[in-house]
């Protein structure tokens, strides 16, 4: 009985981030190419498509907008334009709201990571407790007393798009081995998903 059990939680261990991963493209991919199905209808060749064919075609389309809308937001025209945008909708009332929480989680994950330097402990919020933060900055600020300090941003979990900036003394900053990407999965993940090697990465006493 025990090994049928055991046989049984590897197999749903095994099978389950594969079927959730399926699972979301499935639905991505089904739910935007759907997006399109109406303007389909309007010519008669691509109303007879087959339901799948239409579905891959109007993701395809979308694909093709996202990269469409991406080049222009890249010139100047486009920058001007999403800039005026941004504005407005930052400044209507409800909306705003929406908007400017997903606007810090797009710029967390796809624009602001590049301003992370390295991935770092700190004794923080307190002595004896150690904390996983990143760099934002590699300019030494110095303190009154002399010491070079360093500015730490400690992301929360499991939303790291908010978080805390401490400046701290350098030589109480230890740098890991860890990538940005792994020190954001291990936060993100509330420690869940770790480096195999993380003992040899994070050396508080080094």
């Amino acid at each position: 009985m025990k090994e049928l059990r055991h046989y049984f939680i590897t197999g749903v261990a095994t099978m389950l981030p594969l079927s959730v991963t399926v699972f979301i493209f499935w639905f991505i991919i089904v739910r935007l190419g759907s997006l399109f199905h109406p303007l389909f209808k309007l010519h008669p060749w691509l109303e007879r498509l087959p339901e799948w064919v239409s579905v891959l075609v109007g993701f395809v389309f979308f694909l093709l907008i996202v990269l469409g809308v991406g080049a222009l937001a890249s010139g100047i025209i486009g920058r001007l334009v999403l800039g005026w945008l941004d504005k407005l909708m930052s400044r209507t009332p409800i909306v705003k709201t929406i908007y400017s929480s997903a606007r810090q989680l797009t710029d967390a994950v796809f624009v602001n990571r590049s301003s992370l330097r390295k991935t770092v402990i700190a004794q923080y919020p307190r002595q004896g407790m150690f904390a996983v933060g990143f760099l934002t900055s590699d300019d030494r600020i110095t303190l009154a007393d002399g010491r070079k300090a360093l500015f730490v941003f400690f992301p929360t979990t499991p939303n790291p798009t908010s978080g805390w900036l401490a400046l701290i003394p350098e030589t109480e900053v230890t740098e890991t081995a860890m990538s940005i990407e792994e020190g954001l999965k291990l936060v993100v993940s509330g420690g869940v998903i770790k480096p195999g090697n993380i003992g040899a990465c994070i050396r508080p006493d080094a």
